[in-house]
C-alpha cells in the first residue's frame, strides 16, 4: 500500500490507497490497470465476495488464496477433494466455487462433482480449473452450465477474472481453452449430431472395458464396422484421439 497526501486549500488529509476488485473498476478493459489514480478511503460496509475454493494439491490452494485475497475476496473455505468441499457447500453461505476439476481422494470427482455441486446449490455460479484439453469433455461442461473453465497453464490473474465474471452472470473460458473450443467449433456449436443406437452401445461397451473385437464378437457385427462406428461416434463428440475417447468414457463410466 502506497500514502497519498491531498491538500484542499486549509487543511492535510492522509489516504491509504487499496486494490479494487477488478469488476469495479473502470480502467481494467482499457489496459491502464485495476487501481484507480486517485486514493480510494476502503467503505466498512463493502461485503467481498464470499468465495470457496478446492485443489488437490496445498502449494496450489495457498497460491490461489493469496491471488484471490489480494483482489479484496474472502475465501471462506479450502478443500483438498470433492468431500470436502460438498460439506463447505453445505455449511458455509458462499458467492461462487472455485475448484480443480480432477481431486483424486474421498467424494465425488470430474463431471460427477459438478453434477453434485448443481445438485445442492443449483444457481451457485461453479468456475472449474482443469488441465483437460478434449473438447468432449469440455464441451459437456459447459453444458452443465459451469461459469468459468480456467486452463491450469493460464496465469493466475486470470483467477479473479474468471470469479468477476462468474459473479456477473457471464461465462469465462481461459484464451486457451477457447481456441481449443473454437477450432473444433464446439464453443458456440451447432445443435450437434446425437449418437445413433449402435455407435451408443459400441461406446457403453467400450466404457465396459471391452475391446473392439470383444465389442463385434458381442454384437454380431464386423471388427471393422466396430471401429467405424466408434470412429463416427468421435467425431461427433469433436473427440480427436483414442486416448481423449479413454478419458470421455471415464468420466462417463459408473
Amino acid at each position: 500500500m502506497e500514502s497519498v497526501s491531498v491538500d484542499p486549500g486549509f487543511t492535510r488529509y492522509q489516504f491509504r490507497t487499496f486494490p479494487i476488485p477488478l469488476r469495479v473498476c473502470a480502467f481494467a478493459e482499457s489496459g491502464i490497470g485495476c487501481r484507480p489514480p486517485w486514493p480510494v478511503r476502503p467503505s466498512r460496509s463493502r461485503v467481498h465476495p464470499r468465495i470457496i475454493i478446492a485443489d488437490d494439491h496445498p502449494v496450489v490452494l495457498h497460491g490461489i488464496r493469496i491471488v484471490l485475497q489480494t483482489y479484496l475476496m474472502d475465501i471462506v473455505g479450502s478443500a483438498r477433494d470433492g468431500a470436502q468441499l460438498l460439506e463447505l457447500v453445505d455449511h458455509h453461505d458462499c458467492d461462487a466455487v472455485l475448484t480443480d476439476l480432477s481431486m483424486p481422494g474421498a467424494g465425488p470427482d470430474g463431471p460427477e462433482l459438478i453434477d453434485a455441486l448443481r445438485m445442492r446449490r443449483p444457481g451457485l455460479p461453479v468456475v472449474v480449473l482443469t488441465g483437460a484439453r478434449h473438447p468432449g469433455l469440455l464441451d459437456g461442461l459447459l453444458r452443465e452450465g459451469i461459469s468459468g473453465l480456467v486452463d491450469k497453464c493460464a496465469d493466475f490473474a486470470e483467477l479473479p477474472h474468471a470469479l468477476n465474471a462468474a459473479l456477473a452472470g457471464q461465462v469465462f473460458v481461459s484464451q486457451q481453452l477457447r481456441h481449443h473450443l473454437q477450432a473444433r467449433d464446439l464453443l458456440f456449436p451447432r445443435q450437434p449430431a446425437p449418437l445413433s443406437a449402435r455407435e451408443q452401445e459400441v461406446l457403453e461397451l467400450l466404457a465396459a472395458g471391452l475391446s473392439v473385437n470383444e465389442v463385434a464378437e458381442r454384437c454380431g457385427r464386423s471388427p471393422k464396422t466396430i471401429s467405424r462406428q466408434k470412429a463416427e461416434a468421435k467425431r461427433k463428440l469433436g473427440l480427436q484421439n483414442n486416448q481423449e475417447l479413454f478419458d470421455y468414457l471415464q468420466t462417463r463410466r459408473g
